[in-house]
């Protein structure tokens, strides 16, 4: 569909004698238009879902076995009703590999099912067949960096319309440092919503919010619709899950009205200690993966309890973590 998309523009484009600069505002405007009709589409057609749960969630994760072994049992510890996790892995080396077969065979009985890229340059085709085989209608994103540091009911984290909302584990009342870009960040206008049941949760609007409070696309803990993401899933282009989120970002204009709504404190903090990829020069620690995984070789695990209840005062936070048996 967006290769049919974009030879459309740049064909009618090529007809109107315009300026390299013109041929590409009007080339991002017709896009933009021929997409959000895409989506209007899938949303009238919207079929409900007979599903047990309420949401299914994906994590990426690449050569990060202790790490992803961390963020599945800081799950299984901490969230009541867990929903079903579908794991998108890559390993660089046989090493990776085997330590990632550890990790299945510790969760193994659980709601987690684990699928290995098929090359790398399979990601994208890989991810849209995943999102294809979801029966929830609402989907969670996380990667294996995250940690769960407080606890989280999924049926009242999953209950929000996302029509209206864009539910966040990672936001809360702590956050006023942005680690990406090394600066403080100003809160929005927050508020709480009237229901008494609701008093632990706070609301605001992306479009008011500043860095990671203006930032409703993010695939680190934030719930969407299944059948709005596959739909734009499919009408970008990305490589990895970096460019992916990249890219969803060309829907800005089409989040940014809808409510952001999260726990007063966050629920999942991003430990940044080390880098799989080369997309991006963000900011990260020196632990290496290959480092950590001959620590797991070696039978260690993070103490990731010790982190429990960590009162973080960013999304992503390079926190100094302990190394215990397992």
């Amino acid at each position: 569909m967006r290769k049919t998309i974009c030879r459309g523009i740049n064909f009618f484009l090529e007809t109107l004698g315009l300026t390299l600069q013109e041929k590409k505002v009007f080339s991002s405007l017709l896009w933009e238009r021929e997409a959000l009709a895409v989506l209007y589409q899938a949303f009238s057609q919207r079929i409900p879902k007979a599903c047990k749960y309420p949401a299914e969630g994906i994590v990426f994760s690449k050569d990060r076995a202790l790490q992803l072994h961390a963020l599945l049992a800081s799950y299984y510890e901490k969230v009541t009703a867990p929903i079903p996790l579908h794991i998108l892995y890559d390993t660089s080396s046989p090493a990776h590999q085997a330590a990632y077969e550890e990790v299945f065979s510790l969760f193994a009985g659980r709601q987690a099912s684990f699928t290995k890229q098929k090359s790398n340059e399979s990601f994208a085709d890989d991810l849209i067949k995943l999102l294809g085989a979801i029966e929830a209608e609402k989907v969670l994103f996380l990667v294996d960096d995250n940690l769960f540091i407080e606890e989280v009911d999924m049926r009242d984290f999953t209950k929000y319309d996302t029509d209206k909302f864009v539910p966040s584990l990672r936001m809360g009342l702590n956050l006023d440092r942005c680690y990406v870009l090394q600066q403080k960040q100003p809160l929005p206008a927050l508020w709480r919503p009237e229901a008494p049941e609701e008093k632990d949760k706070l609301c605001w609007h992306w479009h008011q919010g500043v860095l990671e409070w203006g930032y409703p696309l993010s695939v680190d803990g934030h719930l969407f619709s299944t059948q709005e993401m596959t739909a734009m899933a499919k009408l970008i282009s990305f490589r990895a899950p970096n460019t992916f989120e990249d890219n969803l970002q060309k829907f800005y204009r089409l989040f940014s009205p809808r409510l952001g709504v999260s726990y007063r404190k966050s629920r999942i903090v991003n430990i940044p200690c080390n880098k799989v990829q080369k997309e991006n020069d963000n900011i990260c620690g020196n632990v290496t993966p290959d480092f950590l995984l001959e620590k797991w070789q070696q039978g260690l695990q993070m103490n990731y309890r010790q982190l429990y209840g960590f009162q973080n005062n960013s999304v992503h936070q390079d926190i100094a973590f302990e190394l215990i048996p397992r």
